[in-house]
C-alpha cells in the first residue's frame, strides 16, 4: 500500500514539473513570438518609412540649382539653373556648336567660329559639373530624407526609433541615370538645326524630343540630355532597375534616380532598409537660344559708265538723293559729258518687303536661311511670319540695318514673339547686344536680276558735242551674301543686300 503511494506522489510531481516546463515554455513561446511580431512590424515600419523618405528627395531635388553663370537666357525666373533647366543649358551649348557644324559642312568656318563652340562648351560643362555636386551632396540629400523620415517613427521599435540616413555612410548617395534612350524634356523640331546636322529624336506622335542618356554628337563633342518622360511622376523603382543604370555616359552626366538605405535602432536591435526613387522635374522647354537675333542689312554703291568704261564708283545712302557722278568727261565723238543720277530711290517704296524683294529674282535661298536661324529662338517660326513681319515694318531714313529678335513677357525667357525694328533708331531690350557680329565666313548665295531705269534714273548734259544728250539708262541689280553665326555672342547671321545702280552713258544719240 505505501509502495503504490509512493508511486503516485512520484507521477504527480512529475506532472507538475512537466506542466511547470510547459508554462515556462509557453510565456518564452509568447514573448519571443510578441519580440518578433515587434520587430517584423518595426522592419515594415522602416521599410515604409525609407520608402518615403527617398521618394521625397526624388520629389524635392529640383528644387537644388546653381547660378546660370553665361546662360542667363536659360535660367529660371530667379536666375538659376536645376534639373528641370540643365536641358536647356546643354539645348543651347548643342545649337552653337551644331551652327559650327554646319558652317563647316558650308565651308564657312572660322577660328573665331570654333573658339565660340568650345567657350560655351565648357562653360555648359562647368554649369554641369556644379549641379551635379549638388544632386550628389549628402549632406542636402540626407536633409530631404530626414524631413520625411523623423515624421514616420518606428513606433514599434520604441517611442526615440527614427529612421535616419546611415550617417557611417562617407561615399554618399549612389545615382543613376535610368530610361536611357527615353525622351528628355527639351522638345526639338529637325528642322530648327542647319545643314548637315541631324540630331537623335524621340517621336511621340505630336511631339519630338532630344534622346536621353544618349550621346549625340555634333562638331566633335558629346551632347547628353537627362530623361524625363512625359506626364511621369517621382516614383519608386526596383533596386535591380537602378543597379542596370549605374554606369556612366559621360563624365558626370546628371542622374535622375537615387538611393540611400535608411535604420532605426529600438528593442535592442538596428532594423535597415533600402530604396530607389526616381526624379522628374515634370517641366519642359524647346530647344532655343533665347537670347539671339538676326539681321538683314543693306550697302548701296552706283558705278558711273561712259562709252563703255568705268569712270567712277561712288555710294549713296538710303534715301532718295541726286549725284553728279561724272563731270566733264571727254567723248571719243567729240564734247565732254557731264552725268547725273536720282538715286535712293528704293528706299521709298515703303516696306522692307518691298525693298528685299525690288530686284527681279527667287529669293527663296535667302528667306531659309533666315527662316532656319530664327527657328532656333522661336521654333514655330515660319516664312509666312517672316514676310508678315517685313511687310509690316516700314522703311526708316538712314537705317541700314533691320534686326529680328524675340520678345518675352516672362523671366525665364519662354515664348517669344519675334519683332523686327531698325537700326539706328529703334528701342531695344537691355539685353540685346545687336553691335556683337557673326563669326562665320561670307558667302554670296543669290545673284539678283537687273532692272533698267526702275528705280533710279540718270541723265547727262554734252557740253561742246554733236548732241547736248546722249543715250542713258540705269540698271540696278543686286547679290545677297549670308554670313552665320554661331549664337554665342547673340548674333546668329546677317543676311546683306548689296545694291548696285549702274548708271550708263554713250555719249552718242
Amino acid at each position: 500500500m505505501r509502495q503504490k503511494n509512493k508511486q503516485l506522489r512520484t507521477r504527480r510531481g512529475a506532472s507538475i514539473i512537466l506542466v511547470a516546463l510547459c508554462a515556462v515554455g509557453l510565456v518564452i513561446l509568447v514573448y519571443l513570438s510578441f519580440h518578433l511580431a515587434l520587430i517584423m512590424g518595426g522592419s515594415r515600419e522602416v521599410r515604409n518609412a525609407v520608402d518615403a523618405a527617398v521618394l521625397n528627395v526624388g520629389k524635392r531635388v529640383p528644387q537644388l540649382k546653381v547660378p546660370a553663370n553665361i546662360f542667363a537666357d536659360c535660367a529660371d525666373s530667379a536666375g538659376f539653373i536645376g534639373m528641370s533647366n540643365i536641358s536647356r543649358v546643354w539645348g543651347k551649348a548643342y545649337l552653337i556648336n551644331a551652327n559650327v557644324e554646319g558652317m563647316r559642312y558650308e565651308g564657312l568656318l572660322t577660328g573665331s567660329a570654333s573658339d565660340a563652340a568650345d567657350k560655351v562648351y565648357s562653360a555648359a560643362q562647368q554649369v554641369n559639373d556644379n549641379l551635379r555636386a549638388q544632386l550628389t551632396n549628402k549632406s542636402l540629400l540626407d536633409q530631404f530624407f530626414n524631413q520625411l523620415s523623423s515624421n514616420k517613427p518606428a513606433k514599434l521599435l520604441g517611442e526615440s526609433a527614427t529612421v535616419q540616413t546611415q550617417a557611417d555612410n562617407k561615399i554618399g548617395w549612389a545615382t543613376a541615370m535610368v530610361d536611357r534612350g527615353a525622351e528628355s524634356n527639351l522638345t526639338v523640331s529637325q528642322s530648327q538645326l542647319p545643314t548637315g546636322v541631324h540630331a537623335k529624336i524621340v517621336d511621340l506622335g505630336n511631339q519630338q524630343y532630344m534622346q536621353g542618356y544618349t550621346p549625340i554628337r555634333t562638331n566633335g563633342r558629346e551632347f547628353v540630355f537627362p530623361s524625363f518622360k512625359r506626364g511621369e511622376m517621382p516614383h519608386l523603382i526596383s533596386d535591380s532597375t537602378f543597379q542596370r543604370n549605374t554606369s556612366g555616359i559621360v563624365t558626370n552626366p546628371i542622374p535622375n534616380a537615387f538611393r540611400e538605405m535608411g535604420s532605426a535602432d529600438g528593442q535592442g536591435t538596428t532594423l535597415s532598409a533600402s530604396a530607389c526613387a526616381q526624379a522628374n522635374p515634370r517641366t519642359q522647354y524647346q530647344l532655343a537660344i533665347p537670347h539671339a537675333f538676326v539681321t538683314i542689312t543693306f550697302s548701296n554703291r552706283a558705278l558711273w559708265i561712259v562709252e563703255g568704261k568705268q569712270v567712277k564708283e561712288s555710294f549713296y545712302g538710303f534715301e532718295p538723293e541726286t549725284q553728279q557722278g561724272v563731270k566733264k568727261q571727254p567723248l571719243s565723238v567729240g564734247g565732254m559729258l557731264d552725268g547725273f543720277a536720282n538715286l535712293g530711290n528704293e528706299y521709298k517704296l515703303g516696306s522692307l518687303w518691298q525693298l528685299f524683294t525690288k530686284c527681279p529674282g527667287d529669293h527663296t535661298a535667302a528667306l531659309n536661311k533666315l527662316v532656319q536661324r530664327v527657328k532656333e529662338i522661336d521654333h514655330t517660326f515660319t516664312t509666312q511670319k517672316l514676310t508678315a513681319l517685313m511687310s509690316n515694318q516700314m522703311l526708316m531714313p538712314g537705317a541700314s540695318r533691320y534686326i529680328i529678335y524675340p520678345h518675352y513677357t516672362s523671366p525665364d525667357a519662354t515664348s517669344p514673339t519675334m519683332r523686327i525694328a531698325s537700326i539706328p533708331g529703334s528701342a531695344l531690350p537691355g539685353w540685346l547686344q545687336a553691335a556683337n557680329p557673326p563669326e562665320g565666313q561670307s558667302a554670296v548665295i543669290i545673284t539678283e536680276e537687273a532692272s533698267i531705269d526702275d528705280p533710279n534714273i540718270c541723265w547727262d548734259n554734252i557740253i561742246g558735242g554733236k548732241s547736248p544728250t546722249g543715250r542713258h539708262w540705269t540698271e540696278f541689280y543686286g547679290s545677297i551674301s549670308w554670313q552665320p553665326g554661331t549664337g554665342m555672342g547673340q548674333c546668329l547671321g546677317d543676311l546683306k543686300l548689296s545694291r548696285t545702280t549702274k548708271c550708263v552713258f554713250t555719249g552718242v544719240p
